[in-house]
């Protein structure tokens, strides 16, 4: 029954996916042949001298990917569910609503990983490749907070979509739009290195609010 439930989420987003995955890896394409560029017409001293100096980070246009493709995603899975009241369907399976919401947010979360994880393997590429090794350590601490901003983003729309009671989405939204703030903040070299296990386990952690409002919605509370 569980990979029946992985099918199902894959039949469902198939296509929505594949056009995040073109959409987020050709944006990623885009900025590296513009890296390729700069290096044509600029000396690569130059060129590291405006990392240094200036913060200059060829990839931060595309941070705001992670949070717009988690927000998406979030939608698209879980607005059909409860418009068409298939999620009551869900949440009575054998299987028990804590578990079959976690699947399809199991199911949620490995797509939105497939879908960014091109665009990294190609930003730690052209790091390795046109700059020192500091720099490979400079992405990463720079390019993980808007990627937890992602995930964060898209257990918080499931947990709004699922609950049923407008106060607790309220409190739902505010408890992920401070982290969400802060994982999107302007940032250069390691502003975030010392709090990146903090704001990691702040996205992970929000996978308990969805599964607590299916809770909710499986036992009918309204308050």
């Amino acid at each position: 029954m569980t990979l029946s439930l992985f099918y199902k989420e894959w039949i469902k987003l198939r296509l929505w996916w594949t056009l995040m995955l073109v959409a987020s890896t050709a944006f990623a394409l885009f900025l590296f042949f513009k890296l390729r560029y700069v290096y044509a017409i600029n000396e690569p001293l130059a060129v590291w001298n405006a990392w240094i100096t200036k913060a200059w980070l060829f990839f931060r246009a595309w941070q705001y990917a992670p949070l717009v493709l988690g927000i998406a995603l979030g939608f698209l899975q879980f607005l059909p569910e409860v418009q068409s009241h298939r999620i009551r369907l869900v949440l009575h399976l054998p299987l028990g609503e804590t578990r079959a919401v976690a699947i399809h947010l199991l199911a949620g979360a490995a797509l939105l990983t497939l879908a960014l994880f091109p665009a990294l393997l190609l930003f730690a590429i052209a790091s390795a490749h046109y700059f020192p090794a500091e720099y490979l350590h400079n992405l990463v601490t720079v390019i993980a907070p808007p990627v937890f901003a992602g995930y964060g983003a898209y257990f918080a729309v499931a947990a709004i979509l699922l609950e049923t009671n407008w106060r607790h989405r309220v409190l739902h939204l505010l408890l992920a739009a401070g982290g969400l703030r802060l994982c999107m903040m302007e940032n250069a070299f390691d502003s975030y290195e010392r709090i990146l296990v903090p704001i990691a386990l702040w996205a992970f952690a929000l996978v308990l609010l969805p599964l607590y409002s299916s809770h909710r919605f499986r036992k009918g509370l309204v308050r």
